[in-house]
């Protein structure tokens, strides 16, 4: 036994010399080892470190959290690549004291963040200055840092419920650990650094850049056609409904360029982050989509990684108002994860656990999709699906009022 985990030991430390740059990996490949490593990981750590683990996992990201806040990514960011910076150094550029800066520091470097090359110096590894203050990382930091308190929670509200499944977004664990009425977008509208966080970290997660969008593998132009005589410049082609600020649809726009009206739809304090220009094409409107659909008889309405974040009570209604605005030929595009029955990726469980913790919603299987959209009143036409799987969204569910 010794002499194979001494081969095995040797065979994965010659390979890290070998591999490609992480940029050049594919994603199924580059999945593929990071499975087999978390099996080989499994395999030959004793329970004890399994359990240690377990109970430490959420200690880097409050660690970052604490660093982001003292600023000390901005001073290492500042210095620039490479450089490195003293203990005392350090605390003349964050704020806090210096026994604090050097105890998030071994925190940091223990997850190779940092190198510690002497005593109380430090520095930084390529990836760390990522976390400085505007970059993307930073504010995905900050969203499930305040993820993370809602998840605290959910042992409690769950034994307060004799651990029943909730069915309301206004019951949630969210509002138990934020001692709040209000639903978690509400209170992101009233609270704009949390707001801006989300709306980061709907722009860079695998909503936005998996290789496969909807487009891909879903013929639109074919299947959202409209008569002779009703292709008019008039009618709207897509309603994107919770579009966030946009980046589908601009990708839609840009990448195939349709030639017709497209219409992105938010609550309206995520409509006011937009920072950019949106296309000439797309119209940006602050709405909710528990109100009347503004935007009447398009062709397609579309939602993506949207009702996951709702139960069921709260989804059928948002439903209900797409299903009024929508004309005979109308098309409802539902772009979500589903999860299978057995064998569920851990991040999609993990995502499961966010649902449940932050709106009382859940990930859903296709037995669930259909049937929440049934009790919608809607008749799935196809069910459409990325090559590649992946772990965002990788269903289309095609859907006509009946």
């Amino acid at each position: 036994m010794a002499d194979t985990v001494a081969e095995v030991t040797a065979a994965v430390t010659a390979a890290l010399a070998k591999l490609s740059p992480t940029d050049e990996i594919p994603d199924a490949a580059r999945f593929g080892l990071i499975d087999a490593l978390e099996k080989l990981k499994a395999a030959v750590e004793p329970p004890i470190a399994t359990v240690l683990n377990i109970c430490w996992a959420a200690h880097p990201l409050i660690a970052l959290r604490i660093a982001i806040g003292m600023g000390i990514f901005d001073a290492f960011a500042a210095a620039g690549p490479g450089a490195e910076l003293t203990a005392d150094e350090l605390d003349a550029k964050t704020k806090g004291d210096k026994d604090m800066l050097v105890r998030i520091m071994r925190l940091l470097s223990a997850n190779r963040l940092f190198t510690e090359t002497a005593a109380e110096k430090y520095q930084a590894q390529p990836f760390a200055l990522a976390f400085a203050t505007g970059a993307p990382p930073s504010e995905v930091i900050k969203n499930f840092h305040m993820i993370l308190r809602a998840t605290a929670y959910t042992h409690e509200f769950l034994a307060a419920r004799d651990y029943t499944s909730p069915e309301d977004a206004y019951e949630t664990p969210f509002q138990l650990a934020y001692d709040t009425p209000l639903h978690h977008f509400e209170w992101l509208g009233a609270n704009a650094e949390e707001q801006h966080a989300f709306n980061v970290v709907m722009e860079t997660s695998n909503r936005a850049v998996e290789g496969e969008q909807w487009y891909d593998f879903y013929p639109w132009a074919e299947r959202l056609a409209t008569p002779t005589g009703d292709d008019d410049a008039e009618r709207v082609l897509l309603v994107d409904i919770g579009g966030g600020k946009g980046h589908d649809l601009q990708r839609f726009q840009t990448t195939q360029n349709p030639g017709r009206r497209l219409v992105l739809q938010d609550l309206p304090s995520v409509i006011a982050d937009i920072s950019g220009p949106l296309d000439k094409n797309i119209e940006a409107v602050g709405y909710s989509m528990f109100d009347a659909q503004p935007v009447r008889g398009a062709k397609a309405y579309y939602l993506r990684t949207v009702l996951h974040d709702w139960p069921d009570k709260q989804a059928l209604q948002a439903l209900a108002r797409v299903r009024e605005a929508m004309a005979p030929d109308s098309v409802l595009l539902i772009n979500e994860n589903t999860i299978p029955e057995t064998g569920v990726p851990r991040f999609n469980a993990s995502v499961d656990l966010i649902m449940l913790s932050m709106f009382s919603s859940l990930e859903r299987t296709d037995k669930q999709w259909l049937s929440l959209l049934e009790r919608a009143g809607f008749r799935v036409v196809k069910v459409w699906r990325a090559e590649n799987q992946g772990t965002g969204s990788n269903a289309l569910f095609e859907a006509v009022p009946v």
